[in-house]
């Protein structure tokens, strides 16, 4: 084995995961793992410690001893992991660094292909459920990042049940609003029926990539349409906007009437995008799926029983470069299942 610390700036660009021996970081490496051997890529490692403050001289040679055994301790768990890479194949370097976990990541990030960063599960403090690794990686990060959530048991034996969103409170959340209103063809695979979902917003077994109708960036169809061929899935491309907060009329005919003007501002987008991907992609099972309802809630409902969901950094609203959209945002810490969240930018 031969795992290296030092940073190459000309290494071939491959997968990135940080870990810190943690469940959540496990699940992380798992991930990566797989896409590693999957699509071929290097592996990389990335262990991370804090820098003990030093207020007084007395301390220096204490801190230099304890920074020297953590530097220890974080390689021999870097060590182990690349262990396992190489069992199976995989390149594999490492690096165990003194820094901020997020920022070491974020510039490792110029080097590499796909982050893997794992998720905490519930937390009941509201806006602190996406752990501030994950958040920051993903916010920032100059490559894709895929967020891997804690695992779910299946509920009863007898039923097969869909995991709930991750809600900033676990009970008592007012269920959304939301209608499937159009779909471009039904669906062609067999999907697994659960208890606790409606046909309309089984996803089962689906990439999902949530669609902003106010952006022609491809960035985030081109990313779940890869996914898609490399794990051979069927695609499902998805918008959604509650119609009433787009337009209103008092007169409830003359609303109804108008609703399918509302809706082609969205279904031909979706068509445009799912010709691009049949033409692009032509083993790729492509189709799209309209809800009225909020993009965020839409998204994170589909998490719940897709395989994958796809997202871009930015959204309506937020800082460019600074800050997660508000609807990627709300996804990452509502969903079920991983997520994909693909560098975008406003066209």
């Amino acid at each position: 084995m031969n795992p290296s610390n030092e940073v190459h700036e000309g290494r071939t660009p491959g997968v990135l995961v940080g870990l810190d021996g943690s469940p959540d970081s496990e699940r992380a490496f798992r991930a990566a793992l797989r896409i590693a051997e999957k699509r071929g890529l290097p592996l990389r490692l990335v262990g991370t410690f804090a820098y003990p403050v030093v207020t007084d001289a007395f301390y220096v040679p204490s801190m230099i001893e304890f920074l020297d055994i953590v530097v220890g301790e974080t390689q021999k768990v870097l060590d182990g992991y690349a262990a396992q890479a190489e069992e199976v194949g995989v390149e594999v370097s490492t690096l165990a660094v003194e820094s901020d976990p997020a920022a070491a990541l974020v510039r490792e990030s110029r080097s590499a292909e796909v982050a893997v960063v794992g998720k905490r599960g519930r937390n009941r403090f509201t806006g602190r459920m996406l752990g501030s690794v994950s958040a920051k990686l993903a916010a920032h990060s100059h490559c894709p990042t895929l967020v891997i959530p804690a695992k779910w048991e299946a509920g009863a034996t007898e039923e097969l049940l869909a995991p709930a969103q991750e809600h900033a409170s676990a009970e008592g959340v007012p269920e959304e609003p939301m209608t499937a209103m159009e779909e471009s063809a039904p669906r062609r695979h067999t999907r697994r029926r659960f208890s606790n979902v409606s046909h309309d917003f089984n996803f089962d077994s689906e990439v999902v990539a949530g669609v902003d109708v106010d952006s022609a960036s491809t960035d985030v169809v081109d990313a779940a349409a890869q996914a898609a061929q490399l794990w051979e899935r069927p695609l499902t491309l998805l918008s959604a906007a509650p119609l009433d907060g787009v337009h209103w009329y008092p007169n409830t005919v003359e609303y109804n009437l108008e609703l399918p003007s509302l809706r082609r501002y969205y279904t031909d987008h979706l068509q445009k995008m799912a010709q691009y991907v049949a033409e692009k992609f032509p083993d790729v099972a492509v189709r799209w799926q309209f809800i009225d309802g909020s993009a965020s809630g839409a998204v994170s409902e589909a998490s719940r029983t897709a395989g994958l969901v796809v997202i871009g950094t930015r959204g309506r609203g937020g800082f460019a470069g600074l800050l997660l959209g508000s609807v990627s945002q709300s996804v990452l810490n509502r969903s079920a299942c991983p997520v994909l969240v693909v560098p975008t930018h406003k066209d």
